[in-house]
Parts: C-alpha cells; structure tokens; sequence
C-alpha cells in the first residue's frame, strides 16, 4: 500500500470524486486520515501499490491535487527519548515501549500532512524521509 495526499479545492470538494474513483476503477482505497470542509480538504489514503499511477492519474482528471507524502524517521543516535513528540501526535502513532523508549509506528502515522513531531523534536531527531516504495510505484 502507497499513501497518498489528495487535495480538494472548494470548487470540486462537494462533489463525490472519491466514490467515482473507487467505483469506475474497482480499486479500494483505504482513507487514514480526513479534513473536509465547505473551503476544500484533504484526505490521506492509502492505495494498493500496484494501481497507484491509474488512482493518481484518476484524482488528477477530477481536478484533485494528488501528492505522495513523506514518512517519518527518527535517529536513534540523537533521540535522547524526552517524549516531547509523544503527547502532539494526533494520531497516537508515537509511544513509549516499557523501557521508556520512544516508538513510532508507522501504520499509523499520517506523515507529512502532520509533522508536529518534527517542529516538537529539541534533538532534531526526527525528520520527514521519501517512502522509497511509494516513489518506485508512480
């Protein structure tokens, strides 16, 4: 799966371009995360990688901004786990282990359309990296 950022202006955000896309095509996507209102939106979603240039292409034909976010990385040599990223993930994709290490976890993150752990990092031990998978699939 390939996660994919899909930007909707207000001139096309109340039309139902995301169920076209899902019935003409026959291809699910899965939503993670979603910010919609009568001004635009954005959803993130994830899409099979094997169909990820037909999905894009898709969106695109619909007026949709289609972008490929950044993951998340941290550097376990700064990291000094002070748990600043911990309590503003929205998400709750970063945690401490027993240990009190800190631990993301990537299926749940959202990526580049967040990175309030990256401003939050006092070590800079986090950054935002290109999802290598999603790159070779476009």
């Amino acid at each position: 799966m390939v996660r994919i950022l899909l930007r909707f202006s207000e001139k096309i955000v109340g039309k139902p371009i995301t169920s076209q896309v899902i019935l003409e095509h026959k291809i699910p996507i899965s939503i993670v995360a979603a910010h919609i209102n009568s001004q635009g939106g954005e959803i993130l979603a994830e899409v099979p990688s094997t169909h990820v240039k037909k999905i894009a292409e898709a969106f695109r034909q619909k007026g949709v901004n289609v972008t490929f976010p950044k993951l998340i990385e941290k550097d376990s040599e700064k990291c000094f786990e002070c748990g600043a990223c911990v309590s503003l993930c929205p998400v709750k994709a970063i945690s401490f282990k027993d240990d009190f290490s800190v631990v993301f976890d990537l299926e749940k993150c959202i990526g580049s359309s967040c990175g309030k752990c990256v401003d939050a990092c006092p070590a800079r031990a986090i950054k935002l990296v290109a999802d290598l998978e999603g790159l070779n699939s476009r």
